[in-house]
């Protein structure tokens, strides 16, 4: 009983120690800040460039030159398509149509073909993004409006 008393005792002196000020951390002075002398500012003007408020321009894009096909790996290509060009990687066409018929014919084709759409969305360009699933598989639909009036569709699967 003895050395549970001194171990209690021994346990409270140290607990009693390390709270004295001299054990505890001191803080640290914070420095006061000095007067700094400074000058007027001067007159020199500069010109700011002012940032462009127009809508950004459809991105140039390298238009395809061949006759179209009617499909590319399964997904048909518009009737009236007005050349097209690409690999296994990607089919790009350009057709006079508007981006809602192109979005339209897209949605039909491609929901009888058993694709879903998964989203959609429309740039600053005015560029219209669609993007189809089918079991494992993506395709995306780039419909991007070019200067002349002409649309110039991508997929990508």
């Amino acid at each position: 009983m003895k050395t549970i008393g001194k171990a209690m005792l021994l346990s409270v002196l140290v607990i009693v120690l390390a709270s004295c000020s001299t054990f505890a951390p001191q803080p640290t002075e914070t420095p006061t800040p000095t007067a700094t002398k400074t000058s007027a500012p001067t007159s020199t003007s500069t010109k700011t460039p002012v940032p462009a408020t127009e809508t950004p321009s459809a991105p140039e894009l390298p238009m395809p030159s061949g006759k179209p096909a009617s499909e590319w790996e399964g997904i048909p290509i518009m009737p009236n398509a007005i050349a097209g060009e690409g690999d296994s990687k990607g089919y790009s066409f350009t057709i006079n149509a508007t981006p809602e018929e192109i979005q339209k014919f897209y949605e039909k084709e491609l929901g009888e073909q058993g694709w879903n759409m998964f989203a959609s969305g429309q740039g600053t360009t005015n560029a219209i993004l669609l993007i189809f699933m089918k079991d494992i598989s993506t395709l995306s639909v780039s419909i991007i409006p070019q200067p002349d009036g002409i649309m110039y569709v991508l997929l990508v699967k």
